[in-house]
């Protein structure tokens, strides 16, 4: 009888450890969705200096253009 408490005991022991690693996987998969999160929020932001960078190249190819001694743009 004694042996059978003392194996109900260590299910229920078994039991808690397979909760504990459940709710630790689960804080992995958050932690992963939120790395996941950061890393598509830097794609954004690298995306958002590349559209400046493409907004920079044309603003000097503008000013390449541009004639000082016409006071207007010589491609148009």
């Amino acid at each position: 009888m004694a042996f059978a408490f003392v194996d109900i005991a260590f299910a229920f022991a078994d039991l808690e450890f397979a909760f504990a690693d459940l709710a630790f996987a689960f804080a992995d998969l958050e932690f992963a969705f939120a790395d996941l999160a950061f890393a598509f929020a830097d794609l954004a932001f690298a995306f958002a200096d590349l559209e400046f960078a493409f907004a920079d190249l044309a603003f000097a190819f503008a000013d390449c253009t541009y004639s000082q001694t016409t006071n207007r743009y010589e491609n148009e």
